[in-house]
């Protein structure tokens, strides 16, 4: 039997940035991999070379996430809403934004994505988005339900096929146990924690999981160089390059801290503290 996994993510760039590895890997493991993505992040900052106009930005955009996606050796499907922007970001007054969106119309979207591929693994993000993204936390709202609507004949009868239930949902996450770690290494440096990102809008102390809620480690050194590859293909958004303190981590150090995946069991739940290695098993 053929294993399917399908992914609903918030933004073009999700894919590789966030679990990129668990793609790759499952995808030559022989696992039928679909991603979708909601947005055609518009509102998303930029690295310097690509300033332009929004619609070059949408075009820049899509291209860079065809190529991931094939980098991956998965199937993409879009949602095609407007990326809202993050939070307090005017883009998320627009009438045409994901978070604006009429919500059982986007969750039927999902729900017809479900029945036409018929995945036994769905991922999303979790409830905070990872870092609180508008567009992600609505990703992981509409997913969710998707997830539960999609086997219920009573609910979207209208869409088709017949309805198909997947046996798990994972939310990606990762633990507060490494956030911490920088956190320290920040301070020590005299940099402020509170102000992260690009646009320094991200605080870092809001952010990750207790460790007890990680409940599936997915190991994909093997496939470290597809992720980044994959990563690479955004170069409108720096490529995946971590800061100045990453790139001086040596690439074996890397593997080892940060080639895994980590994720929330949301259905079934986990029993007796186990973790899952293997998101089929």
């Amino acid at each position: 039997m053929t294993h399917r996994l399908l992914a609903v993510l918030a933004h073009p760039d999700d894919e590789s940035f966030g679990p990129g590895g668990t793609f790759a890997r499952y995808a030559r493991e022989g696992v039928d991999v679909h991603i979708a993505i909601a947005t055609d992040g518009v509102a998303g900052s930029v690295v310097p070379g690509f300033e332009g106009s929004q619609e070059e930005l949408v075009e820049v955009r899509a291209e860079e996430l065809a190529t991931a996606v094939n980098i991956l050796g998965a199937t993409l499907h879009t949602l095609n809403y407007r990326d809202s922007g993050y939070i307090n970001n005017p883009a998320n007054e627009h009438p045409d934004a994901f978070i604006n969106g009429d919500m059982a119309e986007q969750v039927g979207m999902v729900v017809q994505l479900i029945r036409e591929i018929r995945p036994h693994v769905v991922i999303t993000h979790d409830e905070t988005g990872g870092y609180y993204h508008p567009d992600h936390i609505h990703c992981h709202k509409i997913t969710t339900a998707a997830f539960h609507a999609a086997g219920d004949p009573a609910q979207y009868p209208e869409i088709g096929p017949a309805p198909w239930q997947p046996q798990r949902l994972y939310y990606t996450a990762f633990s507060n146990r490494m956030v911490k770690f920088y956190i320290l290494l920040m301070r020590l440096r005299r940099q402020d924690p509170t102000k992260l990102g690009r646009n320094q809008d991200i605080d870092l102390t809001k952010l990750g999981v207790d460790p007890s809620q990680i409940g599936a480690v997915i190991d994909y050194r093997p496939y470290w160089d597809v992720r980044r590859a994959a990563s690479a293909a955004h170069a409108s958004q720096g490529g995946g390059a971590g800061g100045g303190f990453s790139r001086r981590i040596p690439v074996w150090l890397q593997k080892r801290f940060f080639g895994k995946d980590t994720y929330i069991r949301a259905y079934p739940p986990l029993e007796n503290g186990r973790k899952d290695k293997d998101l089929f098993a």
